[in-house]
């Protein structure tokens, strides 16, 4: 499973450390060391932010600092964090004052409609901060995303306005591959929307998920060439093929080209598999006439356990 990287800032939001203390801790006593994004600035794994709330609690406690990281030092932490504290529970132990799932979408929504991209923004970093990833997309943006839809066929809101949230949700996507640290030994998962598709939200919340689960992921976008596809086959020979698809017209006229796909993958004689989810796909099976080619029912999430068992054989 590639490991999950937190900003500096998001850090000092769950611990309630300001971002200069964490520098002075790290850089005078050595208590972590931190990775770095690709844009050279400091990245924290979970362990990382668990060291720097055990030592929080201990100068809480009255302990100096410089005592506090001997301790550290001479027997550990005492052990690891619940689960459920780091990626399922806010920092604040007034859970009454929380906001629910169900408000915070509520929230997105008015920001969506209102174009303020800085309101969505500040919303999403602390959403991030203080909850798990799963949370914030699975039980707050896409939900978002969904009753965006809807209101937009409803005739309450804009095109312009659910092209905005969708938009921002699929930047907010594409910038969070960046907090995952895949190794190049890791099977390489090309995803792509199918040919004749330009709807995304589905298959980059897949990539992501898969990025968790331990693949290098390679987006290729909405409506790829066949050509560029059978050149990634052909050059890069990856693990498999993820194509997401909304419409049943989109799937009719996407079946020809996954047909020809599963011929090049015979004739390369590679172990390349293909899978197709979207919520036109109804149930699993094998695309008739075809032996490397996978539609899978459910939700990107609930595809991950099957396509890793396909993958398996």
């Amino acid at each position: 499973m590639n490991k999950r990287l937190h900003t500096i800032k998001e850090v000092s939001l769950r611990t309630g450390l300001s971002t200069q203390l964490i520098r002075k801790w790290e850089e005078r006593y050595g208590v972590v060391s931190p990775s770095r994004f690709p844009n050279g600035y400091r990245g924290y794994t979970k362990e990382h932010v668990e060291t720097f709330l055990w030592l929080k609690g201990r100068v809480d406690a009255g302990v100096p600092i410089g005592l506090a990281v001997q301790e550290l030092q001479a027997g550990g932490l005492p052990g690891p964090f619940a689960e459920a504290e780091w990626f399922g529970a806010p920092a604040s132990p007034n859970a009454a004052a929380i906001p629910s799932a169900e408000e915070y979408q509520r929230q997105f929504l008015t920001f969506f409609l209102r174009l303020d991209y800085r309101g969505s923004q500040q919303l999403f970093d602390h959403l991030t901060a203080l909850h798990r990833l799963d949370f914030v997309l699975a039980r707050v943006l896409q939900p978002a995303l969904v009753e965006l839809g809807e209101m937009w066929l409803r005739g309450e809101a804009s095109e312009y306005q659910e092209h905005f949230g969708s938009h921002f949700v699929r930047d907010r996507l594409l910038a969070m591959k960046n907090l995952f640290v895949a190794a190049p030994s890791q099977p390489l998962f090309v995803t792509a929307c199918s040919p004749y598709e330009r709807h995304e939200i589905g298959v980059l919340l897949f990539g992501f998920y898969a990025l968790q689960q331990g693949f290098q992921i390679v987006y290729l976008g909405t409506s790829p060439s066949e050509k560029g596809i059978m050149d990634c086959l052909r050059q890069a020979t990856p693990r498999a093929f993820a194509f997401g698809v909304s419409t049943m017209d989109a799937y009719r006229n996407t079946v020809p080209f996954l047909r020809r796909l599963d011929d090049a993958i015979a004739a390369q004689g590679t172990r390349t598999k293909v899978f197709v989810g979207g919520r036109v796909i109804g149930e699993d099976a094998v695309l008739q006439g075809t032996r490397a080619v996978h539609l899978l029912a459910g939700d990107a999430k609930a595809s991950l356990p099957k396509i890793k068992a396909i993958l398996s054989v």
